[in-house]
């Protein structure tokens, strides 16, 4: 099993090239590997590059084997980096660490411990290597003194079994390598065994069939951001063994990714090593005449383990309960939107130009003056499109047609792009945002969109990634055949809503009414301005209803209605009445029971008016006292609804000038304020406001109309529907 582990990656094949064409990868020979010796399994440890070679030395002795070839040694090479890698002369790495035996390869963790492996014994006495009880094992050194020295063994070698191709995680926290202990998948599989908090490493683990197989898995390595490469020969690959790439995802490993040409080749690829973002690294092959290191860029990052694209829509169906008690009434259902849009139904079908906000509303159109008689429901919400890489293409296309790849609609808050990445899925790449591509062959064809950046703050680059099948098919018949089942799949598809449980819809149900607790009223108007309830506009109701003033702060309007009731139909004969006495644009609303406090509030209004000289002494800013019983009123009904916030407007007529008029009622405004808070009302439940003379409610020109202009409301600000 030992030669199975370790001589199998030392065998001697041909390959032509050195520098390879256009593909994901640009792969060259590393400088300091020669083409006479062998150079395999590289590793960083400061600005080394350590790797294991049978390149003569001139420390020690340099021993070989039965077939007069040097032995593998642990060499190291010192590079600088500025606009490219300059390397140095290698060499051995230390004279300490050489044995009758071959040694490497090694790993080097963030601290300094090195873990390199070798067979368990290593005596001049037992230096023949064909021995199959003299096993591997991993040995631990440190850099003591400019130098390396051996430190211990790794406490899970055996006499039984071997260990080799170390390789610790990022963090040291774990120790991953080949063997062919027992509980295995096959011939060798990777393991990892994770330090304890004493120092000791703990049992080794298996890391599973997904990553192991009926073959030989060895030289583990694991990349700053987790992901996992190894070697294998028991996988269906391109030859002998090839490089594959694995990650942990909800707590399981995936199933392994092949390495794209020129990485991989027929021949034996092993022992690789990238960077964090896999944009450069170096690996092993025997693609030519003896093993060698190559050093490789990454083109085109790999895409792996990408989000299949959702489709954004903006279709909806939108439906509210019918109410039985008026399907007498002379009415219809129609629904309105804030985009412009009406459409007469209770169940309607509406698709919306694109994210944003809207409204919606279903409303009871009278047949007869085609006004609404009622708004039964309304509703505000937000489409929010899914924050991803977008694909816009067609879903479909002939073969040898050019399909227009777009990435410019991603959506993606915060993310700084950097980069486009586009792959085609079949073997081609692009890295513009937006791409003509043609495929052809007919065939379903996996298309990957990824985006490279950063978020706001962030030093490490992310890459994200989509994907999108494409059909591609031989004729016009089979294109159409194609494009009718795409489009029937995706009639009404879910659409991401900005709601309360943020998840997504693909219908709005409106349910804002509940008529066990409403009352309904007619309103006959609605003001800016405040309208004297004796004005004559309301003379032609005068004589048949009771008029109630209410203000609607949400739309800073006040609000007149007459009649009322329990029920929806009820209010129809009213709506038609005070329509044909001229009111046409009247409609009904719903008022809340509990809000009826207001009506309480408008009566001491009333009786605020009647008082109005008795409420402040001339030319005084207290309240007299012959108000208190009235704002004890407020205070009462202010604490029964511990929700209700109210404005205390003050008003003058225009005796005197408008700058005195104005302070003098804001004053006036916020001494009642203090009186109301001296008697345990919260004071961000009372706005104080001074209107002077800017709103008269009568004609300047009489005591009358002057005394009416005198006044003080108490205005309900957030309880009308």
């Amino acid at each position: 099993m030992r030669e199975k582990i370790v001589l199998y990656l030392f065998t001697v094949f041909l390959f032509p090239a050195v520098v390879f064409g256009q593909s994901r990868f640009r792969v060259e020979t590393a400088p300091f590997s020669s083409s006479k010796y062998d150079e395999f399994s590289p590793t960083w440890y400061s600005n080394q590059i350590i790797y294991c070679s049978n390149e003569p030395h001139e420390l020690l002795a340099t021993y070989y084997d039965a077939n007069n070839k040097s032995l593998y040694n642990i060499f190291s090479v010192e590079y600088t980096r500025d606009t490219m890698v300059h390397f140095s002369k290698s060499g051995v790495l230390s004279s300490n660490l050489i044995t009758p035996f071959n040694d490497g390869p090694v790993s080097v963790n963030a601290s300094g411990l090195m873990v390199f492996s070798r067979n368990l014994d290593v005596s001049k006495k037992s230096k023949d290597m064909r021995n199959p009880n003299n096993f591997l094992g991993l040995f631990f050194a440190e850099h003591v003194n400019g130098d390396w020295k051996y430190k211990d063994d790794f406490e899970h070698n055996s006499n039984a079994y071997s260990i080799t191709t170390p390789c610790f995680s990022p963090d040291g926290r774990y120790l991953y390598f080949a063997s062919d202990m027992p509980g295995g998948y096959g011939e060798a599989d990777i393991f990892r065994s994770e330090l304890k908090d004493d120092g000791s490493w703990g049992d080794p683990e298996n890391l599973g069939p997904v990553v192991n197989s009926a073959g030989s898995e060895v030289c583990p390595f694991i990349a700053e951001n987790g992901d996992l490469y190894y070697s294998s020969d028991g996988f269906e690959g391109m030859g002998a063994k090839d490089v594959y790439m694995t990650r942990i995802i909800k707590g399981e490993w995936i199933a392994p990714i092949m390495l794209d040409e020129p990485i991989n080749s027929r021949f034996d690829d092993f022992g690789l090593i990238t960077n964090g973002d896999f944009t450069e690294g170096y690996f092993s092959s025997n693609r030519k005449r003896t093993d060698d290191i190559y050093t490789f860029e990454t083109r085109f990052p790999m895409l792996i383990d990408c989000d299949s694209m959702l489709e954004n829509n903006y279709c909806f169906e939108f439906w509210d309960e019918e109410y039985s008690s008026i399907d007498s009434l002379p009415v219809t259902y129609e629904w309105s939107f804030s985009d412009g849009t009406k459409i007469r139904g209770l169940r309607v079908e509406h698709c919306l130009p694109g994210a944003g906000k809207y409204w919606a509303k279903l409303n009871i159109i009278d047949n007869s003056t085609s006004n609404t008689f009622f708004t039964q429901a309304s509703m505000e919400f937000q489409l929010v499109d899914y924050e991803q890489p977008f694909i816009k293409s067609k879903k479909a296309a002939r073969v040898n047609d050019p399909i227009s790849f777009d990435g410019l609609e991603t959506n993606l808050p915060e993310f700084r792009i950097e980069s486009y990445t586009w792959d085609f899925g079949d073997g081609t790449y692009d890295t513009v945002a937006v791409s003509e591509h043609k495929f052809n062959r007919v065939g379903i064809y996996n298309v990957k969109l990824g985006i490279t950046g950063r978020m706001p703050g962030g030093s490490k680059r992310e890459t994200r990634c989509v994907e999108k099948q494409i059909s591609v098919v031989r004729d016009n018949q089979s294109l159409a055949m194609v494009m009718a089942g795409a489009l029937s799949m995706d009639s009404y598809l879910n659409m991401e809503v900005d709601s309360s449980d943020g998840g997504p819809v693909d219908s709005f149900f409106l349910d804002d009414f509940d008529p066990e607790e409403d009352v309904f009223r007619v309103e006959v108007l609605a003001s800016e301005r405040k309208v004297a309830i004796d004005d004559t506009i309301f003379e032609p109701l005068r004589d048949s209803y009771e008029i109630k003033e209410f203000y609607r702060s949400a739309d800073s309007l006040y609000s007149y209605t007459v009649g009322e009731a329990d029920n929806l139909a009820s209010t129809y004969n009213i709506y038609t009445d005070v329509v044909e006495k001229g009111f046409t644009n009247a409609s009904v609303r719903t008022y809340v029971l509990a809000e009826l406090p207001t009506e309480v509030i408008a009566k001491i209004n009333r009786d605020f008016a009647e008082l109005a000289d008795a409420n402040f002494e001339f030319d005084k800013t207290s309240v007299a006292p012959g108000s208190y019983s009235l704002l004890d009123e407020v205070v009462r009904i202010m604490t029964e609804n511990p929700d209700l916030v109210m404005e205390i407007a003050a008003h003058t007529d225009n005796i005197g000038s408008f700058e005195y008029n104005a302070g003098l009622s804001q004053k006036r405004a916020e001494s009642i304020v203090s009186y109301l808070i001296g008697k345990g009302i919260a004071a961000e439940r009372l706005i104080g406001n001074g209107y002077g003379e800017s709103r008269p409610i009568d004609t300047n020109s009489t005591e009358e109309g002057r005394m009416n202009n005198r006044r003080v409301e108490f205005i309900i600000l957030n309880k009308e529907n």
